[in-house]
């Protein structure tokens, strides 16, 4: 081999690889490894390889990147570095599950754990099981993804962050019904999640405490006829009239309970910086439950649906568990709990929740629809109901109604507050009304939609449905 045109090739693809050019670096990698008649030195030929994984990977090939690494290269012999070659091991992890390929996975997060622990690198086999943990649980592979759970529970002593999110793993199997044999593991681990403050462990902490699957279905006992009490509600923020409990639309059946929304091409908006905030003046919820709502929130961030609505669901126990529930909790809970489970695929049983009038969710309602929250959460709350009104199978003419009439109250907020989502609202809209009609409502069913496009007075592509991130979990509007 020609030692200074493997060295130009080197430098090239490195180039390449750093202007973020994977597809002509895997291209001139290939080119010059494919003209090479002789077996290079094999250290050489060893950064040929890991060279030609790293530009596959990058470039999207994931099959010749899982193929490197999961069978080596097929002419010549070559040396790659230990910490390189676990390194390959460990992205193919990820190359196995872009293709679907679980069983790949777990034989390439094993090479690359036994290899790490050969190397004495124990931080780094934490590492890759928690990357092996997170890309199957995408999967939904809980089962194989709990074998390295219990992995950063027992090895990940001193290591708080990956312990705990051993033990949150776990609540991800036992929630998906494969992790029974786990349950007596996350029991046995009460003691040290009760000591931790790190995210993980207080989700699992919550999990076991209150999860329908690890205890006996709680009583609720609710006077729902005046569920705050004594105390007056007050009025609707929005339009100054307060609804009765039950507007959400009790009559109105669901379309389709496992049909979804456009979730992947949904915009979902952060609100403030995520700091903590402290008001003063109106006496806030209890400090706890905050925390569990912020949590709830935060897997929400993390793409993690399923597991924030397992979250939001303890958190509304727990507030119906003191006897006193706090407003805010509740609404703010139902919410998160509604959203979280439309973006996990389960419309019917969000469904079920918004018309549900006799379940503790019920206040959760109550508190939205009556002024109980942030103006901004009951926005949010808007884009939920008009997304579950948009798929009845009653009236159209009344799913049109309640439709036109949550979105122009939203509509009205935008211009004073957001005026940069009114695009998106106006679009979701008339998604809206397409889904009602099955195609393109009648021009007197769409009248306020074409009133509201004309007041905005620009074209507006179609796109996702529009939806918004919660409000801070306090009371700083009063």
């Amino acid at each position: 081999m020609d030692r200074n045109a493997f060295v130009e090739v080197m430098n090239e693809a490195s180039g390449m690889l750093e202007a973020g050019l994977a597809d002509e670096a895997l291209a001139r990698l290939t080119a010059f490894d494919d003209g090479l008649d002789v077996a290079p030195e094999p250290k050489d030929y060893g950064w040929i390889v890991s060279y030609r994984f790293r530009s596959a990977f990058a470039a999207g090939d994931y099959a010749q990147a899982l193929h490197l690494a999961e069978r080596g290269p097929a002419r010549f012999p070559a040396d790659i570095p230990p910490a390189t070659m676990a390194t390959m091991y460990s992205m193919a992890v990820e190359a196995a599950t872009q293709q679907g390929l679980p069983d790949s996975a777990v034989t390439m997060a094993d090479r690359c754990i036994e290899l790490r622990r050969s190397h004495g690198e124990h931080a780094e086999v934490l590492m890759a099981a928690m990357t092996a943990c997170t890309l199957l649980g995408d999967m939904e592979r809980h089962d194989l993804a709990s074998r390295y759970a219990q992995l950063l529970i027992t090895e990940g002593v001193g290591h708080d962050d990956y312990r705990g999110y051993g033990y949150y793993a776990l609540c991800a199997a036992i929630e998906s019904g494969v992790g029974a044999h786990l349950i007596d593991t996350l029991r046995a681990g009460r003691e040290w999640l009760e000591s931790q403050d790190n995210e993980f462990a207080r989700v699992a902490l919550e999990y076991l405490e209150n999860a329908p699957a690890l205890r006996e279905p709680l009583i609720v006992n609710l006077d729902l006829a005046n569920p705050l009490g004594n105390g007056a509600p007050t009025p609707d923020p929005l339009s100054g009239n307060a609804p009765q409990p039950g507007a959400a639309g009790a009559d109105v059946p669901l379309s389709d309970p496992l049909a979804a929304p456009d979730s992947m091409q949904t915009q979902y908006l952060r609100v403030g910086d995520g700091a903590p905030h402290i008001a003063a003046g109106p006496q806030q919820p209890p400090a706890e439950q905050i925390a569990g709502g912020e949590t709830a929130d935060a897997l929400m961030d993390a793409n993690r649906p399923g597991i924030a609505a397992s979250a939001y669901r303890a958190l509304i126990d727990d507030a119906v568990g003191t006897g006193r529930p706090d407003p805010l909790i509740m609404g703010k809970a139902t919410l998160g709990l509604l959203t979280a489970l439309i973006f996990d695929n389960r419309v019917g049983e969000a469904h079920s929740v918004w018309i549900d009038e006799h379940g503790p969710t019920y206040l959760g309602i109550w508190s939205l629809e009556n002024g109980q929250t942030s103006v901004h959460d009951a926005i949010a709350y808007n884009l939920v109901a008009a997304f579950l009104h948009s798929l009845s199978t009653g009236d159209p003419n009344a799913a049109n109604h309640a439709v036109d009439s949550l979105m122009t109250r939203n509509l009205d907020w935008a211009y004073e507050n957001d005026p940069q989502a009114i695009p998106a609202m106006i679009n979701t809209w008339r998604r809206h009304l397409h889904e009602i009609h099955s195609g393109e409502p009648a021009p007197e069913y769409r009248w306020q939609l074409t009133q509201a496009e004309q007041r905005w007075g620009q074209p507006i592509p179609d796109g996702g449905l529009y939806w918004m991130r919660p409000y801070r979990w306090v009371i700083d509007w009063v």
